[in-house]
């Protein structure tokens, strides 16, 4: 037996043992009678530890609140660029749901940070890829995409331009690098950092696509990182990026007569949206992975809950919702008109959206 199969047995073995644990835990595995497949968003220890292929395969990286709904999951390493391996090792895990019938009857994609540019990727590629297989596309129905990188972020930007740059020594690299545990002396060891950066993100699958992107956008990050990020950021991405703005231009929203804590007023949103992509929901208290976990942080407010609008013919954003006036007298609160989901107060950004959909 050769190094090759021995290497395939294990690839295979690893693909089905996720599998087998997805079925186990699937009671609750659909959205609207679809069933939900995850890709996870960026993980910085693999810039580290660069893992296997069989690693990638095997681990669980979503958020348990979504990855105990779905029915499959393409997981892939920050340690590679989307266009090269990263392609390579979702191309794997799709074959596989393929071979399964998983989406023989549509399914929905929930994805998280840069998995929104790899989905997107994926999504202009894979018929193309399947091509010859004798496996069908993934009858993809649409994508829900929370606090989503596909935009890019300034924070790519920095890391490229330090590790590029002539002008920084290499000795404060090196200290740097040591803390992080990363290699900063070449562009090749940030793997896909290289692939956030504006100009790099939105060159990537730029075409248009009929899949409707549905964009959850939060603007909790901390005050520090923020000084960092152009307009509204939940501590990673900003809005430009996660509301789908068709521009990296900075914004403030996600909309521009409302604010993310859902107060009503003039605001810098986008000019125009990438094509297909609709921002749903924002809220002001939450950050980039806080918006994905089933823990409330505070309201939600919603951009878009048209109740005679469907998505794909089966999702509908028909959000519950109040509007509140806080008097100007109350001048120690922030006062105005505003307008929340009902109840989001106490209940997670993530089950508001899931128990809205999935109806």
């Amino acid at each position: 037996m050769t190094l090759k199969n021995v290497k395939t047995i294990f690839i295979t073995m690893a693909l089905s043992m996720a599998v087998s644990t997805l079925l186990i835990n699937s009671a609750n595995a659909q959205i609207a009678g679809h069933n939900v497949i995850v890709i996870p968003g960026f993980n910085f220890d693999d810039l580290v530890n660069p893992p296997s292929d069989e690693e990638v395969y095997s681990r669980d990286k979503m958020n348990v609140y979504w990855r105990e709904k779905s029915e499959g999951k393409m997981n892939w390493s920050t340690a590679e660029r989307i266009e090269g391996r990263i392609s390579e090792q979702i191309f794997t895990q799709a074959k596989e749901i393929s071979r399964l019938g998983t989406c023989d009857d549509g399914c929905v994609l929930v994805v998280h940070s840069t998995g929104d540019q790899v989905a997107r990727h994926f999504l202009e590629n894979q018929e193309a890829w399947f091509k010859g297989t004798g496996l069908a596309p993934l009858n993809i129905l649409t994508t829900l995409d929370f606090a989503g990188a596909g935009g890019g972020t300034d924070l790519a930007d920095y890391a490229v331009s330090i590790v590029s740059s002539s002008i920084v020594p290499s000795w404060i690299k090196d200290i740097v690098g040591d803390q992080l545990g990363v290699d900063l002396t070449s562009t090749s060891n940030l793997g896909v950092v290289q692939d956030l950066s504006y100009s790099g993100a939105r060159a990537i699958a730029p075409s248009n696509n009929d899949i409707p992107r549905l964009r959850f956008s939060a603007s909790g990050g901390s005050w520090l990182v923020g000084q960092l990020v152009s307009g509204a950021d939940d501590g990673q991405i900003p809005a430009s990026s996660s509301c789908g703005a068709s521009s990296p231009t900075s914004r403030d929203s996600c909309a521009n007569s409302l604010a993310y804590d859902g107060k009503r007023t003039s605001k810098n949103g986008p000019d125009g949206l990438m094509y297909n992509h609709f921002p749903i929901l924002m809220s002001s208290d939450y950050d980039h992975n806080q918006i994905m976990a089933d823990i409330s942080r505070g309201r939600s407010t919603p951009v878009l809950d048209n109740k005679d609008v469907t998505f794909a013919g089966i999702l509908k954003t028909d959000f519950a919702t109040y509007t509140k006036n806080v008097s100007k007298w109350k001048f120690w609160l922030n006062t105005g008109k505003f307008r929340w989901v009902e109840d989001s107060y106490t209940t997670s950004m993530s089950k508001i959206i899931y128990d809205t959909l999935n109806n």
